[in-house]
């Protein structure tokens, strides 16, 4: 399994389901906390979230967003005051981390609340991409959550994917992960929560922004 690395900087390398995006129970504000494997170091996701509509901001020092609504892709680079916008699928990849690495997730009966919200707990088994056996534990909640099915194909999505068809099904119903842990050890959890309405100007390009000419970016087309 892979830490949450979500960072938006390298965001055009991740690679997007292009299955439509599941509405949301929750509208408002989460912030993640994620965990460097190696060091422990903390850092930090905020997402907002409205309908079938989300926008990631972070982790760390990184001022980027990534805006989704089921179809495309918005990033917003408000360094040099451009966007970009990506069919959703556009970069996936030939293969999924399940033809590579194998395990399986499945329900464990237990609950937990976190950031004051409830989810189900669901244990994974399987293996490092040397071979060696790893196990983990995520919580998921429905219409709440890291909304991992949006990121498939991704750094998180390889930490999650490779759960089996339930835990797939799961994801994709629209549930989305509170707290996920690696070997005994967190690797993410949301601590904060707050409904609250979310404007529509979130899901925008600012005004003063311009369009990247992806023509100009190998592999990348216009939409």
């Amino acid at each position: 399994m892979h830490r949450a690395n979500l960072c938006i900087a390298t965001v055009t390398l991740l690679a997007i389901t292009a299955a439509p995006a599941a509405a949301q129970g929750f509208q408002g504000v989460m912030q993640f906390v994620s965990y460097e494997r190696e060091t422990g170091t903390p850092d930090t996701l905020t997402q907002f979230t409205k309908g079938s509509k989300i926008r990631f901001e972070g982790m760390g020092k990184q001022k980027g967003a990534m805006i989704m609504d089921g179809n495309n892709r918005l990033i917003l680079m408000p360094e040099q005051k451009k966007f970009m916008v990506m069919p959703m699928g556009a970069d996936k990849p030939d293969h999924k981390p399940s033809d590579v690495k194998k395990g399986t997730a499945v329900r464990t009966g237990k609950t937990e609340t976190v950031a004051g919200i409830p989810c189900e707990v669901w244990h994974y088994t399987g293996t490092k991409d040397d071979g060696t056996p790893e196990n983990g534990d995520a919580c998921l909640a429905k219409g709440a959550g890291l909304m991992i099915s949006r990121l498939a194909g991704g750094h998180m999505a390889d930490y999650f994917t490779e759960g089996g068809a339930a835990f797939g099904e799961a994801l994709a119903s629209g549930m989305g992960i509170m707290k996920a842990s690696e070997n005994g050890k967190v690797a993410l959890v949301a601590v904060r929560a707050q409904s609250m309405s979310v404007p529509d100007a979130m899901f925008i390009s600012p005004p003063g922004y311009t369009a990247l000419d992806l023509s100009k970016m190998g592999g990348m087309h216009k939409p």
